[in-house]
C-alpha cells in the first residue's frame, strides 16, 4: 500500500525550486552582454551553455551530462582564447580577478570531487549551493572579460 500522501509529496518536490536550474539562467546574462558586445560566437555558447545546463539538471543522465560538459568545455577554450586576445588591455588587477574565478570554479569542482566535498558534499544541499556558486562566479568571471 502507497504511503498517505505520496502524490503531494512528488508534486512538491516537483515545485521545489531547485537552485542548480536557478543559478544557471545567471549564463542567460552572459549570452545578453556578449551579444551587446558583438561577440557573436561567445553569445551563441553562452546560449548552448544555459540550455545544456538546464537540460542536465532537470534530467541528469549520461547524456545531458556529456552534452553539458562539451558546452562547459568550448565556454573555457572561447573564454581563454578571448582572454588571450585582450591580455594587453587588461589591468593586472582585472587580470589577477579573472584567474582567481577561474581557479576558484577548479578548486570547488575538481579537488571537491577528489575529497568528496564542497560541490560533491555528502548532503546534497550543501553541494547544491557549492555548484550554484560556481555557476555564479564562472558567470562573473566570464563578465570580466566580455567587458574588460
Amino acid at each position: 500500500m502507497l504511503e498517505p500522501n505520496v502524490g503531494t509529496k512528488c508534486w512538491n518536490q516537483m515545485l521545489e525550486p531547485n537552485i542548480l536550474i536557478l543559478s544557471s539562467f545567471f549564463f542567460i546574462t552572459n549570452a545578453v552582454s556578449t551579444l551587446y558586445k558583438k561577440y557573436y560566437v561567445y553569445s551563441f555558447l553562452f546560449c548552448c551553455l544555459t540550455l545544456s545546463s538546464l537540460m542536465f539538471h532537470t534530467n541528469q543522465t549520461i547524456y545531458t551530462n556529456i552534452i553539458d560538459k562539451c558546452c562547459i568545455t568550448s565556454i573555457v577554450v572561447y573564454g581563454g582564447y578571448m582572454l588571450y586576445n585582450k591580455h594587453a588591455q587588461i589591468k593586472p588587477f582585472n587580470m589577477l580577478l579573472i584567474v582567481v574565478t577561474f581557479l576558484s570554479c577548479l578548486f570547488f569542482f575538481c579537488y571537491g570531487y577528489y575529497v568528496n566535498d564542497y560541490c560533491y558534499h555528502p548532503d546534497k544541499y550543501v553541494g547544491d549551493m557549492f555548484h550554484g556558486m560556481i555557476h555564479l562566479i564562472s558567470s562573473f568571471g566570464h563578465h570580466l572579460i566580455t567587458f574588460l
